[in-house]
């Protein structure tokens, strides 16, 4: 694996490090004493909590655990010269810490009010369910796949190359997305949401049809329809996932609201601030306003000149 650039790592570190998600389980073994503090695998776990998935890649491998290792060293090494130097206590600096640690603690507490938030029963999601049938129609759908090409050549050479019997999944692995080309599985998809060549071609065809060159403004396609689906209703299982996600984010939402009706109850709130009223109010003129046009017959006297 391609050694990542040291400074790299270091900002990565050192982003995971703002993350201060909390680790878990024993210390473990210490891996380094850095001027006399232990540096254990417990640390080390919490760091690669916090690393963002472009830098995970390197804990892959020996030497990437111990470049990852070095490179938290060389972090912590940083904080102390920082912290000597009293870097922390430079008002801009102090008060971008003081706002982090705000969005932290908003955070979590967000986080506690919104885990206890009631959930619904089955009963209760089948009766909103029952509620509204027209939230639960849907249209015809056909499941598609495509391969997309700058050059119409290249999509009919794709498109041969199938109809003599080359399987249309071998064919999309060799698309090359650096000279532009796509492939993609889209899944399901209905009427409205791809241009309206596309949708054409695709509703058109067969199941197990491939059809194409289809020319639209990207480009042009080659597709293979799966499967088609007439227009009807969803059933309760196939809504349900759904209906949680929306009554469990209505339910945080109402709870976190209930929070701050609450806290405003409580508190003594007094607001100074009054906003001025604008200098140009309703049936006034603002200044240098354009003069209504004279209307036919009037007659304007000439603009003055300056002497």
């Amino acid at each position: 694996m391609r050694k990542m650039p040291v400074l790299c790592v270091i900002l990565a570190v050192v982003a995971a490090a703002c993350g201060g998600v909390p680790g878990s389980g024993t210390q473990g073994k210490t891996l380094a004493v850095v001027n006399g503090e232990p540096l254990t695998e417990a640390t080390l776990r919490k760091e690669v909590e916090n690393l963002p998935p472009y830098v995970r890649p390197i804990l892959e491998t020996p030497g990437g655990r111990a470049q990852f290792l070095e490179s938290v060293i060389t972090r912590d090494l940083l904080m102390r010269e920082a912290l000597r130097r009293g870097i922390d206590r430079r008002p801009e600096v102090a008060d971008r810490i003081a706002m982090a640690r705000k969005s932290i603690v908003l955070e979590a507490l967000l986080r506690d009010v919104t885990e206890k938030a009631p959930g619904l029963s089955d009963a209760e999601l089948r009766k909103i369910y029952d509620a509204d049938p027209a939230q639960h129609q849907v249209g015809e759908r056909v499941r598609v796949s495509h391969m997309l090409f700058r050059e119409k050549a290249r999509a009919q050479e794709m498109l041969d190359r199938e109809k003599k019997g080359e399987p249309f999944e071998t064919l999309m692995k060799e698309v090359d997305s650096r000279d532009g080309e796509v492939a993609a599985d889209l899944g399901e998809i209905e009427r409205g949401n791809f241009v309206k060549e596309f949708e054409a071609a695709a509703f058109a065809a067969a199941p197990g049809a491939v059809v194409g060159p289809v020319k639209t403004t990207y480009g042009y396609h080659v597709l293979k329809v799966y499967e088609r689906t007439p227009a009807g209703s969803r059933s309760f299982e196939e809504m349900k996932p759904q209906l949680i996600a929306e009554q469990r984010e209505q339910a945080q939402r109402d709870a976190f609201e209930g929070l701050i009706g609450e806290l405003r109850k409580q508190a003594t709130v007094r607001v100074l601030y009054a906003p001025k009223e604008d200098a140009v109010g309703p049936g006034t003129e603002a200044p240098g306003a354009a003069q209504p046009a004279p209307k036919g017959g009037e007659k304007t006297a000439p603009p003055s000149q300056a002497k």
